[in-house]
């Protein structure tokens, strides 16, 4: 191993100060830094020890970093420059801390002892630290559900925070080695400053990889509709999902005016009697009763981004009336959907109305397509799991065409079954994620044809999901609400989750099956 002494300039970031753009510049001019007997060290390596530091894993960074320590002092060049923000820590909002970057001085301390045969310098870019936790505002806002206002964030970590009393310490214990250098959104800025720090000339650079890159920031718009989405998510975990479609400024294919093909309503059913299931066959005639009700509907064209705005109150006496009459229904409704929107509260009042048969219904059915064509993106993610359900057998009824029904009723079914199939392990007395002792059926089958299968030796589950995907992505407008569906089933504990787990709990593969999870995700 060399005994010669390197120069290490380690910049850590922080967060939100330019570091990608930094370490994307160095990336791209490794030939013109070893022309400079200078070497960019980033690669997983050096990412996995600043992962280990930031989640204060210590004994990992350690030999992680002794490692890196031994690579440097083995290779030809004389000034290294390493470039990780995580270094500093997690990014405020990623964990539960409400204090930011409280490890730093024991990060640095852990990086220079590991690296203390070296020339050990830190570079730290000083961002004013309004528009810096601004920056961070918007990063975990993108990503998390948390909060959804600015002003909450701020209030939530450190009050009165500032730079100069954070590095106080750092600036105690490792004096000239740590550089702070005040950040600048100028897209040069950063890099030249550290290549002068390390010693190395700029003008060398290729010149193409300085050049402006594309702003990412968020417009006004797209952060209001994402702190919308936070404010209003009734499952958190899918949220992600509204955003990501927002933020493409997606806007769904809709069926043309004059193009509808709705099924007859109240349905029709020539056969007024059923061989094989006579009883039955009654309730499927009664399912749609006819009706005389008041409109309590707004008018056609109102202004669905007002109800959007507006929250129903959060108390809220639950009225003991019977569902008949629409006015106490809406009231009813306005219980259930306590601190929802205006928004929520008329797509289920619509829905009340497509489910009877009514001299509106035609007006209703208006209405409910108005919804979810212009607010589909905000309503999958407010909804409940049973409002989603519901939404997804009006479409079955009144879908604009096939697609749009077959996706009602596809989803309807598979809601319900699985809706089934956790009610009976309920009543059984089993958790929704208790484990698996084993993986092969246990009970004798008393429904033949309806093949038994074992654990990691069957592609029905991933099958299943497949196919209601390709389903959803039939129709635009229905598919949404099917899609956001799935994803909650993915993130939920239920019989995909348990027998996924099973499988690799249990280490159980079957020759042919080696890949069919439920989601086709291991």
């Amino acid at each position: 191993m060399s005994s010669i002494v390197k120069k290490v300039v380690v910049h850590l970031g922080p967060h939100k100060t330019g570091t990608t753009s930094i370490q994307k510049s160095l990336h791209m001019n490794k030939d013109a830094l070893r022309d400079q007997n200078a070497l960019f060290l980033s690669d997983s390596e050096t990412h996995s020890a600043a992962m280990a530091l930031a989640n204060e894993n210590y004994d990992e960074a350690t030999s992680q970093l002794e490692e890196i320590n031994r690579r440097i002092s083995e290779t030809s060049e004389a000034t290294i420059v390493v470039s990780q923000e995580d270094f500093c820590g997690q990014l405020i909002g990623r964990t539960g801390s409400r204090r930011i970057y409280p490890k730093l001085t024991k990060n640095m301390r852990i990086i220079s002892r590991a690296l203390r045969k070296h020339e050990v310098y830190f570079v730290f870019f000083s961002r004013q630290e309004e528009s810096w936790l601004r920056s961070c505002y918007l990063q975990n806002l993108r990503y998390r559900t948390r909060f959804c206002n600015f002003v909450s964030f701020q209030e939530h970590f450190e009050p009165g925070f500032s730079w100069e009393k954070k590095l106080a310490k750092p600036y105690e214990t490792f004096g000239d080695d740590l550089i702070v250098v005040p950040y600048e959104a100028d897209f040069h800025s950063g890099i030249s400053e550290l290549c002068k720090i390390a010693g190395i000339s700029i003008d060398l650079f290729l010149q193409s990889s300085l050049k402006k890159s594309e702003n990412s920031s968020p417009n006004s718009t797209t952060i209001e509709q994402w702190e919308y989405v936070n404010r209003h998510s009734e499952f958190k975990k899918t949220a992600w999902f509204s955003k990501k479609l927002l933020e493409a400024n997606w806007r769904p294919q809709t069926i043309p005016a004059g193009d509808e093909e709705y099924n007859e309503w109240p349905p029709k059913i020539d056969q007024k009697t059923s061989v094989a299931l006579p009883a039955l066959s009654k309730r499927t005639h009664g399912r749609v009763t006819r009706q005389d009700v008041n409109d309590v509907l707004p008018p056609e064209n109102i202004d669905l981004e007002t109800l959007k705005k507006r929250t129903l109150p959060e108390e809220f006496e639950f009225p003991s009336v019977p569902r008949y009459r629409m006015e106490d229904q809406s009231d009813i409704l306005m219980y259930h959907l306590r601190g929802k929107t205006h928004l929520a509260h008329l797509n289920a009042l619509v829905i009340s109305y497509l489910r009877r048969d009514t001299e509106l219904t035609k007006k209703a059915r208006y209405l409910f397509h108005r919804i979810w064509e212009e607010q589909g993106l905000f309503l999958i993610n407010e909804l409940s799991t049973r409002w989603l359900i519901s939404t997804l057998q009006t479409f079955l009824d009144h879908g604009k065409n096939e697609a749009q029904r077959l996706i009602g009723s596809s989803g309807y079914f598979y809601a319900n079954l699985l809706k089934i199939g956790e009610g009976e392990r309920a009543i059984e007395g089993r958790e929704a994620d208790a484990k698996y002792d084993q993986g092969k059926p246990q009970t004798k089958n008393l429904f033949r044809g309806l093949d038994r299968f074992n654990v990691g030796g069957t592609d029905l589950m991933l099958n299943t999901n497949a196919l209601a995907l390709e389903m959803a992505l039939k129709d635009d407008v229905a598919g949404l609400v099917l899609q956001e569906f799935l994803l909650r089933v993915k993130e939920s504990n239920n019989m995909f989750s348990r027998l996924d787990s099973a499988r690799k709990d249990l280490e159980m593969d079957t020759p042919g099956f080696l890949d069919t999870w439920s989601f086709f995700e291991k």
